[in-house]
């Protein structure tokens, strides 16, 4: 199935290409997307729906002929990053990094994927190594030259976590929660773990507070992405600070996207 635009938003303004952010999320089937100003200002939310199974011409065909539609230009953004939903990936610390060991590296969580891709995230330090589609990645990477790769973690790891009190963000999809685990505002957790309930999840996640030290009464367990209401009801026993993670945006038109469940779609929000 063609690529076909399921939601756009926009505010409409007028800004040159260098004063604003793309940012494009992955999902099974499809990809969403905002632009953001740099100083945090949301300006488009779209949301595409798409066989990312089509050969990599077909989706770099339809890529091409969608993306101006929506307004997306090819070139001339401050920043432009493709976030990929990833089940396998490691971090690696930058010292001990080798560009040619990136296979070994994902077998170590059992993975051989077609495609590896890897980000240096200089402020742990560190190289993310994760599973890619080639396909998809490649056609957007042709779609939008010198736009960045990264994955889930090194998205998540961006947060600015309080310093006063520890902090836990996930990242919720079916089947899988992704966990990114701060104290002292730093970055100390990430992976990707499976469950079959929400109730084996959220005891997961108190095994990694536990594992941290972490006290339970300080601790602020923040929800984002396929969130469903019985999801509180088992953390709240575990986790008296629950709350939901709607990004980091710093400007919202109420009017425009005050529908919009913007937790779903935190990690393109931050």
């Amino acid at each position: 199935m063609p690529y076909s635009c399921k939601t756009l938003i926009t505010t409409g303004n007028e800004l040159a290409s260098r004063e604003k952010r793309l940012s494009i999320c992955l999902g099974a089937n499809g990809f969403s997307f905002t632009e953001t100003t740099a100083t945090g200002s949301l300006l488009t939310f779209g949301e595409v729906e798409g066989d990312h199974a089509a050969t990599m011409t077909d989706v770099l065909t339809d890529l091409k002929m969608l993306l101006p539609s929506l307004g997306i230009r090819p070139f001339g953004y401050a920043a432009t990053e493709l976030i990929v939903i990833s089940d396998a990936s490691v971090w690696v610390p930058d010292e001990l990094f080798t560009a040619t060991a990136t296979r070994k590296y994902l077998k170590l969580v059992g993975s051989e994927p077609p495609m590896v891709v890897t980000c240096q995230y200089k402020p742990l330090e560190s190289t993310a190594v994760f599973a890619a589609d080639e396909q998809v990645v490649t056609a957007f990477k042709v779609a939008l030259p010198g736009i960045s790769v990264i994955n889930q973690h090194v998205k998540m790891a961006q947060y600015k976590a309080p310093a006063n009190h520890p902090c836990i963000l996930t990242h919720w999809r079916k089947g899988r929660v992704d966990v990114a685990a701060f104290a002292d505002a730093r970055y100390i957790y990430g992976n990707t773990l499976s469950f079959s309930d929400d109730n084996e999840a959220v005891y997961h996640i108190v095994d990694v507070m536990k594992s941290f030290s972490l006290e339970a009464s300080g601790t602020e367990l923040l929800l984002c992405g396929d969130v469903g209401r019985e999801l509180y009801a088992q953390a709240r026993p575990y986790f008296p600070k629950v709350s939901l993670f709607n990004g980091t945006v710093t400007q919202l038109d109420s009017t425009l996207f005050g529908h919009l469940h913007t937790y779903r779609y935190a990690l393109i929000l931050m």
